[in-house]
């Protein structure tokens, strides 16, 4: 099989996975925002951002570094991989049990109300499911099917409970429960899978294995940390020095901003395989980063223009009235995340091509350029201060993430950005123009014909724009789908 065929078929299989779970974590999130209101929404979101810490402790990069080795070499014995599994699970179980016991011994201490720690305790759950995970084998194996299957149960089901069992404010514990219950089981399906297809993955303990797997690992680790800083900094900042409702309302516009990235994240897992098959060859690289910029800054600008441009119509639909004043930070984010598709596409790669200490690096400085900002802006304008702090700490990383992609593959795709640039401008133009056209229509108090309406002529003015300007060009659609691997 070719190896734009494999690209093609990773991302329709992780594309309609992440539709299905897009769609049931929409309905779930708006269910479990609108059920528990901005205090308890912003105490579940305030948690979730605290546990990532913890569960970054508990990865250390080894994900990233074990879907480089197997896909580097595509004909790896099944017990080169399973053996690899095996030292990977072992050391995320031990390391889970005592970030685990410390995580807890913290809460415990936090200065909160007891039904705020019981929520992080029940949510701590998730370390263990996050440290049996096994979606790094089937990533490098570029058999994405297999994780667009558990995705869809595992979301589909953790619907149907949170709609079943989430009634209002005191249903609070049970919320954090679902969420934390829905890790394990996405885990133990995984395991399942992985049983059937290679054997039942066993502890392993071998101290020199474990620190090459380590040393290798460590600059990843660190960059996935100091990214962090950059995803859930902000909320957990927001948990000690804001009111509980603002923390809510944070909680929400975070919310849509990780779907917005749902896209850009399911081309990176498609490509990166044949990111890490390229490297030594310079020529394949460029060929190779060509297709994926085109394909994720061309995604970025268009998710960005719309969430910009329906921020009003998009919170309403989906949290309701209440989340309302949140609407020019969500704007703010939006511009966020127009850089964070740049970053996507001239950072991670990085990471399969051995530059992993550079990218840690960027990534880094921006995550303390993030921290300092927070603490400078969010006492004086809350939520607004701490999206402003996220748009800069971005940029500072994108200068430092563009110098060393130019010196890994000697191109920066500024044609391709500025393209989409121009095709995002003319969508939201054309948007803002209906919006003052028919202002009734497109009023606030009437969110979802608003969000169809206006969704459906930014989606036509920004197609329209993107195969005019050469963005989008079928002819090469078709040269990837067949490229020669």
């Amino acid at each position: 099989m070719t190896a734009g065929r494999r690209i093609f078929l990773n991302i329709r299989a992780l594309g309609l996975a992440r539709i299905a779970t897009l769609l049931s974590g929409l309905i779930t999130t708006a269910w479990t925002a609108r059920a528990l209101g901005p205090d308890g929404f912003g105490v579940l979101g305030f948690g979730t951002s605290m546990l990532a810490y913890a569960a970054l402790f508990v990865n250390l990069g080894l994900s990233t570094y074990a879907v480089r080795e197997i896909a580097r070499d595509r004909e790896k014995a099944p017990e080169t991989v399973t053996d690899l599994a095996d030292h990977v699970l072992t050391l995320r179980m031990l390391l889970a049990v005592l970030v685990g016991g410390l995580y807890a011994l913290f809460v415990l201490q936090l200065d909160k109300p007891s039904l705020v720690k019981a929520v992080l305790l029940v949510q701590a759950v998730q370390l263990l499911g996050n440290a049996l995970l096994l979606d790094f084998v089937y990533q490098a194996t570029e058999r994405m099917s297999v994780i667009a299957v558990r995705e869809i149960g595992t979301s589909l089901g953790n619907m149907v409970a949170v709609l079943a069992l989430v009634r209002g404010p005191d249903d609070l514990a049970i919320a954090a429960g679902i969420t934390a219950i829905s890790f394990v089981v996405n885990a133990a399906l995984m395991l399942a899978r992985f049983s059937r297809d290679f054997r039942m993955p066993r502890p392993r303990v071998n101290l020199a294995k474990w620190r090459e797997i380590l040393k290798a690992s460590a600059p990843m680790a660190v960059s996935v940390f100091a990214w962090a800083l950059f995803s859930h900094l902000d909320l957990v900042m927001l948990g000690f020095m804001a009111p509980q409702t603002e923390v809510g309302w944070y909680a929400a516009v975070t919310k849509l901003l990780v779907l917005s990235l749902t896209a850009g994240n399911i081309i990176l897992s498609a490509f990166m395989p044949q990111l890490a098959a390229a490297y030594g060859d310079r020529e394949a690289m460029r060929a190779r980063m060509r297709d994926y910029a085109t394909t994720t800054l061309s995604i970025g600008a268009l998710i960005a223009a719309g969430g910009f441009t329906l921020a009003p119509a998009i919170l309403g639909t989906v949290f309701g009235p209440a989340y309302a004043p949140a609407a020019d930070t969500l704007r703010l984010l939006m511009i966020a995340v127009a850089i964070v598709h740049i970053n996507l596409t001239m950072g991670n790669p990085l990471l399969v091509w051995h530059r992993q200490t550079g990218y840690m690096t960027a990534i880094l400085i921006g995550g303390l350029t993030n921290a300092a900002l927070n603490l400078l802006l969010i006492p004086r304008y809350g939520i607004e201060g701490s999206a402003v702090a996220t748009i800069i700490a971005e940029l500072t990383a994108m200068t430092g993430l563009a110098w060393l992609h130019r010196r890994a593959v000697g191109q920066l795709y500024l044609g391709i950005a500025a393209r989409a640039a121009l095709c995002a401008a003319l969508a939201v133009g054309a948007t803002l123009g209906l919006t003052h056209a028919l202002p009734d229509l497109m009023a606030p108090a009437h969110p979802l014909p608003a969000l169809l309406i206006g969704g459906s002529v930014l989606v036509a003015v920004y197609t329209l724009a993107a195969l005019l300007t050469g963005l989008v060009r079928p002819s090469r659609l078709r040269r990837l789908i067949a490229a020669a691997a």
